[in-house]
């Protein structure tokens, strides 16, 4: 039932939608989340963070509608995607914050699932599956974080902690948050992968999860986007957050929780060495041993934790693996492409929970 104080409609989940020169995706994204039942219970807080394409125009011209009377548009100076999640948490009213990237899409009983929930007050952070889509949003594939022997409630405990640690899916979009949780934290301005430091953060404050096996959310597979490319910069930005994650180790009962997420982060940060293009091959393998090194001093009064980080010979055969992987997908033509034409507006009609059998790989 939507909320009326003082005459005015008060909302129950603000939805964060950052968007940057996404003509051919935003409509249908913002009608993805405005076609769901209930939806006038929902703020869509959409920061266009200076587009230079059409991405603006799109997105005023669904704001026009019937339908689009709760999305507020807020236009700044490109600032990149920490800034514009910043400002747009700042800006929400709702007791309930979720995301939605401006090129992806919920299921269609995305509100279905969720608001329940929300009505109910029954956790903290409720968790879902996710969908992967194509460009022209065939559903592909699927990310599973949730096993189906866990759904329902569960205390955010240290097993908790770990659990989240191990499967280490940090994007901020598959999950729905009490608003409260946000208080004081930021996205880190002038990185990339920017979530790893933000989402465990909100997570350490956390008192209770709910858990659902759906896939209530489609990320969007795309030419173009930041999980497609590697460089020293997003190296740079994973070592940070994993220094940051190691002084987070104070001698407290969440040591064990910070220590899992040091490793899976600088983990990740020799994967993505591994991927960057042969001339910034060295700098990269500096910046991670800069961190090992830290780690290194780190360690040796330590007894929760190595003493050294093994990372070398992992990068050499990723790097080997990478380099043959990138030859096969060119030689077959099955690299990323950006789209040559916007796709319908709308949502891919088969996104009710778990993708059909026959599209999973």
């Amino acid at each position: 039932m939507t909320r009326v104080h003082n005459g005015m409609t008060n909302t129950l989940l603000s939805v964060i939608i950052p968007a940057y020169n996404v003509e051919h995706f935003i409509a249908a994204s913002l009608e993805s989340a405005l076609s769901q039942p209930r939806s006038e219970e929902i703020e869509l807080i959409v920061i266009d963070d200076g587009s230079t394409d059409n991405t603006l125009e799109r997105i005023l011209e669904v704001q026009r509608t019937e339908r689009g009377r709760n999305i507020r548009v807020i236009h700044q100076e490109n600032r990149g995607v920490s800034a514009a999640r910043n400002r747009a948490i700042a800006e929400a009213t709702s007791p309930y914050i979720g995301f939605l990237d401006s090129d992806d899409v919920w299921s269609a009983d995305f509100t279905e699932k969720i608001m329940p929930l929300l009505d109910a007050n029954r956790a903290d952070i409720i968790e879902f599956n996710v969908g992967i889509i194509s460009s022209a949003g065939k559903v592909i594939d699927h990310v599973s974080l949730i096993d189906p022997a866990t759904i329902g409630h569960r205390r955010c405990d240290l097993p908790a902690l770990l659990d989240f640690a191990r499967v280490y899916q940090v994007f901020p979009a598959a999950r729905v948050y009490k608003r409260a949780l946000w208080d004081g934290v930021e996205f880190p301005a002038g990185r990339v992968y920017e979530d790893a430091a933000a989402i465990p953060l909100v997570y350490a404050r956390a008192r209770t999860l709910y858990r659902l096996a759906d896939n209530l959310y489609f990320y969007r597979r795309r030419a173009g986007s930041i999980t497609t490319r590697a460089t020293p910069y997003t190296v740079t930005s994973l070592t940070t957050c994993a220094e940051e994650t190691m002084e987070r180790c104070d001698g407290g009962p969440l040591d064990p929780f910070w220590l899992a997420m040091f490793h899976k982060v600088f983990s990740y940060a020799c994967h993505q060495a591994a991927r960057v293009d042969a001339r910034a091959f060295a700098e990269s393998i500096r910046t991670v041993e800069d961190t090992a090194a830290h780690y290194r001093v780190f360690a040796a009064s330590r007894t929760d934790t190595p003493k050294e980080l093994s990372f070398h010979k992992k990068i050499v055969t990723d790097r080997r693996w990478f380099q043959a992987k990138r030859m096969v997908k060119r030689a077959l033509g099955l690299e990323l492409r950006p789209p040559v034409a916007p796709p319908r507006a709308r949502a891919p009609g088969n996104l009710r929970g778990r993708p059909p059998a026959g599209n999973q790989q």
